[in-house]
């Protein structure tokens, strides 16, 4: 935890601004995405009537981005999930791309869209699950079935989830069979609950970027994190015995629990807060924070690599090969130290002696007798 406490902020501007500089010292991979999210989101609700529901998603927002570059490693893994894609609104972007179906190339194959459209919405209206590429969608998904995650931003599909279809009864519960309407709205809901739980493929230079990250194969300008600028600091005012600064709330702690008056200094809220216990004798740490390491970096892109994939025409053009990222393991080369360990053991590169024959040796006559 940086030991600078930067003011909070107290106007919608102010507030803007620190996002922004927060959004500066984040990994080089997410900071783009993250800085385009808050102008964004900053622009499109400029001239709301009533913005403070968007004001406290900011200041809510700026303390978990406070957190992450403090070292909240599970607040700066959630940063990754949403600049790849794995969370909000990258992931739909990127699940809209995988549901759409491609355009025609020729009169050929307009006119056999414009059937097959034509045949499946017989006898019915046309909805938005008619515009899915569901032989590309189910391939996806059968693959993200068989593959297994341990670090996933959501819960796994079941083999009954995998094909909604199967799920759709042919009778009600009363025997009769069902309706056309009923069965296309519980089709819709299944493929609303399986779409909610995909984790859609990437682009392959960005999956690439994402897999040089985790093996370690970039430059240290690719995935280090600036430091941090000092905070400027005014001269001191007026410090006496009188002074705001140090008036003692004893209100609150007259009417209320300590533990709900000191939850912001608490080791638990540290990071979110930036408050210090400064009663206290000894310098708090706060919880869960952890130092960056180039080691550290790895892991957290392995991490999201692993729930990542590619997905891309097979070359006959029938079917699809989608490829999950795996991260391969690299054993560190011993240095000296550890080698010493292993002196004068056979077989080893630090022993100087030959190695004992393991030939048996015949017994004499003499010896036999």
């Amino acid at each position: 935890m940086s030991p600078l406490q930067i003011p909070h902020p107290k106007t919608t501007l102010h507030l803007y601004r620190h996002l922004l500089r927060e959004a500066s010292y984040l990994p080089p991979a997410a900071r783009p995405f993250i800085t385009g999210r808050i102008q964004a989101r900053f622009r499109s609700h400029r001239f709301e009537g009533q913005p403070k529901a968007y004001i406290r998603q900011g200041h809510h927002g700026l303390r978990c981005l406070r957190a992450a570059n403090a070292g909240d490693v599970i607040r700066m893994r959630r940063v990754l999930f949403l600049a790849f894609g794995r969370l909000g609104r990258r992931r739909r972007e990127l699940v809209d791309e995988l549901v759409r179906r491609p355009p025609p190339v020729d009169s050929a194959a307009l006119e056999k869209a414009i059937e097959s459209t034509v045949s499946s919405v017989s006898g019915r209206d046309p909805d938005w699950l008619d515009k899915w590429d569901l032989d590309k969608l189910s391939a996806f998904v059968q693959s993200q079935t068989r593959t297994s995650h341990q670090t996933t931003p959501k819960s796994a599909i079941t083999s009954k989830q995998a094909d909604p279809a199967k799920s759709v009864p042919a009778e009600d519960i009363w025997g009769r069979a069902l309706s056309p309407r009923l069965a296309r709205s519980k089709l819709r809901k299944g493929w609303k609950i399986l779409i909610s739980k995909v984790l859609p493929p990437l682009p392959k230079s960005e999956w690439q970027l994402l897999y040089n990250l985790a093996q370690g194969n970039v430059p240290r300008s690719e995935w280090d994190v600036p430091a941090r600028r000092s905070v400027a600091l005014s001269e001191p005012a007026n410090h006496g015995i009188g002074s705001d600064d140090q008036a003692w709330d004893w209100k609150a702690y007259a009417t209320k629990p300590v533990s709900r008056v000191d939850i912001q200094r608490s080791r638990r809220n540290m990071l979110l807060s930036g408050a210090v216990d400064e009663a206290s004798l000894v310098k708090q740490q706060p919880l869960v924070c952890h130092h960056y390491t180039p080691r550290l970096w790895r892991r957290l892109y392995g991490n999201i690599l692993q729930i990542s994939a590619t997905m891309d025409k097979k070359s006959n053009g029938e079917g699809w090969d989608v490829v999950w990222g795996k991260q391969e393991f690299k054993a560190p080369p011993a240095t000296a130290r550890h080698m010493e360990f292993f002196e004068g053991i056979p077989g080893s590169s630090k022993s100087q002696d030959p190695p004992p024959s393991r030939k048996r040796k015949t017994p004499s006559p003499a010896s036999a007798r």
